[in-house]
């Protein structure tokens, strides 16, 4: 397992990938910015736009970078996580499937074999693409459908909230009961994000809205340390 997640054939074909969506983003960049100019807006704002969005996804984005090095200690290596999580990918969802799948197995991760680590490559890969296969005949449909006409209709807030709920259906228990450092882990993570959501509302902290994810999961892994040596 380690020597496949590890070899050089799994980098260069992760920095292949990579490097297509990289060129794919600035593709979709330039057309962007092309059509802005012919639509009257000034370069001098185009480049205020792309130099705040640049400032501002920064800090958000330290939330992946925590879950970055999360999978690392699952997976034994840098190339794979690097790979979920630059294109479609989950914290959550790597961890839960490979920690399902390798009780299923019975062995520990770094305890897998090749024809063992391949099928948690696949099933991560296919799992997580399942949505987005939805999203190509259906996505724009449910996109015009939930913008048009914002009176007609508020199945789209019920649809929202049905999809939030469901999540936490799911996940919130498994966290609770599975192990208390978890646990507590997860709670000092809801009461962070509660207090920054409170904060954010308050006037000048708007701003605050773009980074609570990024400080959520950094205190709450910090917090971590904490639970280990009380209840570890």
């Amino acid at each position: 397992m380690k020597e496949i997640a590890n070899s050089p054939l799994m980098t260069i074909l992760v920095i292949v990938g990579l490097l297509y969506i990289a060129g794919l983003s600035l593709a979709f960049l330039k057309k962007a910015y092309t059509r802005c100019l012919e639509l009257g807006i000034s370069k001098e704002t185009l480049h205020n736009v792309i130099k705040s969005s640049a400032v501002f996804s920064i800090v958000p984005s330290l939330s992946i970078v925590v879950g970055f090095f999360a999978l690392i200690a699952v997976f034994q290596s840098v190339v794979w996580p690097w790979w979920r999580l630059s294109v479609i990918g989950s914290l959550s969802y790597e961890t839960q499937i490979s920690g399902l799948l390798a009780s299923s197995f019975g062995v520990s991760m770094d305890q897998m074999s090749a024809t063992q680590f391949g099928a948690v490559l696949i099933l991560m890969s296919v799992g997580m693409l399942s949505g987005f296969l939805i999203l190509i005949p259906f996505g724009k449909k449910m996109c015009m459908s939930v913008t048009k006409d914002e009176n007609a209709s508020t199945w789209r807030y019920v649809l929202s909230g049905v999809f939030m709920l469901t999540l936490f259906a799911v996940y919130i228990p498994v966290i609770l009961i599975g192990d208390t450092v978890q646990a507590c882990v997860m709670l000092t993570g809801l009461v962070v994000a509660v207090v920054l959501g409170i904060i954010a509302k308050r006037p000048g902290f708007a701003w605050l809205n773009n980074f609570i994810m990024a400080f959520t999961m950094i205190i709450g892994m910090a917090s971590s340390l904490l639970w280990v040596h009380l209840f570890g």
